[in-house]
């Protein structure tokens, strides 16, 4: 653990920016557990997910990870030095995980609650965490929903020095890649990130071959029972946000 404090101590995030495969091969090189358990965006995500945490939330940091499912991230994170509480319903929606009393007993090392992240949840402190962040959450978030979603980020994160860092599932091209780039333009009015950079992001990722991919694969899976022709194929990529709000 304390190789990767040391390796990624210095790792830079900017406000807004995307998967690439020079740092899936990074990350598979040092967080190898991280970056094969998937087959999805997840293999790129995690384990920039950590990186990014120990570049940019000084160690010892509370953090919250909201929607988290199995707690692999957070448990890494603790085991790193950090304080972590993660919150899920833990009720089988969105394909979601259940198995809220087995993680509890797994993750010893973590605060786990159960429900969804609302301004209203009574568990948490307001204005105490450094850092919120989560992992192919944002994109499930229905858009009349999310400013109330970015309304608890505020409540909870401590005023003017705390982070939030989202890694968001993105159809760059084809089915629902129109609402895609609707939700990330109103994250960035409610959030306060540059439309400019955001659009210029977008833009490169076209044609960057640098680009991180959800595979054919990982696509297929996705899939899962449906007619190729009911979910056919979309260029899928993870889009990352890091900002101080």
């Amino acid at each position: 653990m304390k190789r990767i404090l040391g390796l990624y101590a210095n790792y830079h995030v900017p406000p807004v920016s995307y998967a690439t495969v020079r740092d899936y091969c990074d990350s598979y090189d040092n967080l190898t557990d991280l970056a094969k358990s998937s087959l999805d965006l997840k293999d790129v995500q995690r384990p920039w997910m950590v990186k990014a945490i120990v570049g940019n939330v000084p160690r010892g940091g509370k953090l919250l990870e909201i929607g988290a499912g199995e707690p692999i991230v957070a448990a890494i994170l603790a085991d790193l030095g950090y304080n972590v509480t993660v919150v899920d319903p833990y009720d089988g929606s969105g394909n979601g995980p259940v198995e809220y009393e087995a993680f509890k007993d797994r993750f010893p090392q973590l605060q786990m609650l159960r429900g969804q992240f609302v301004e209203d949840m009574a568990d948490l402190s307001p204005r105490s965490y450094d850092c919120i962040y989560s992992i192919s959450v944002l994109e499930h978030i229905p858009i009349p929903q999310t400013p109330q979603l970015c309304a608890a980020l505020r409540k909870f994160l401590v005023p003017k020095t705390g982070r939030t860092i989202h890694a968001i599932d993105h159809v760059l091209k084809g089915a629902g890649d129109l609402h895609h780039v609707e939700r990330l333009y109103l994250l960035a009015d409610l959030l306060g990130f540059s439309k400019k950079e955001l659009k210029n992001t977008l833009d490169a990722m076209h044609g960057d071959v640098e680009t991180y991919f959800l595979s054919a694969e990982g696509h297929n899976r996705w899939r899962g029972s449906l007619q190729y022709d009911q979910f056919p194929m979309r260029r899928v990529v993870s889009l990352q946000i890091n900002i101080q709000v």
